[in-house]
């Protein structure tokens, strides 16, 4: 899949980008060690863990990572290149992930987002998350701790009985 306005192409064959994927998470998120991107990786060899990535140009624009359960999926790590965001990277790859989670018949979607990072929120939001707790003192950016706001989508149409 292609969007041909940005020239940015999707895809789910997300083998073999494990050390540009690590990479891009350490750019985006300084405060994090190697070890931090290595577990991400290592995580990606798992059959529970889907994906797609965002390609502009052959480099790797950006990824997200799922992880799914019998009936639900955790969207582990959404992430966009510092270069290229607010140019709708972020918001498809969320489809593409919701696309995905449908095609495996999950029934919702969970994830944790800071609840200092509004401009993810709103995308979120946007997509029909809604906040269903938090999480006090999650997240840790220096010496600052950061509550998690965790978020829920009722995924329609991908019920795993038969009518």
């Amino acid at each position: 899949m292609t969007d041909s306005a940005c020239s940015i192409g999707y895809s789910d064959k997300i083998t073999g980008w494990d050390t540009q994927i690590g990479a891009l998470y350490l750019s985006v998120y300084g405060e994090k060690k190697p070890t931090e991107a290595e577990s991400l990786t290592r995580l990606m060899k798992s059959p529970a863990l889907y994906g797609v990535i965002a390609q502009k140009g052959g480099s790797l624009a950006g990824f997200i990572l799922l992880l799914a359960s019998p009936d639900s999926s955790d969207i582990l790590e959404i992430c966009v290149h510092p270069d290229m965001r607010l140019s709708g990277i972020g918001k498809g790859l969320l489809e593409a992930g919701l696309f995905q989670a449908r095609q495996r018949r999950q029934n919702r979607i969970i994830l944790e987002v800071a609840e200092d990072n509004l401009a993810a929120q709103t995308l979120y939001h946007r997509a029909g998350f809604k906040q269903i707790s938090r999480r006090p003192n999650y997240y840790l950016r220096g010496t600052t701790h950061i509550d998690a706001l965790v978020m829920e989508k009722q995924l329609s149409g991908s019920s795993k009985t038969s009518p």
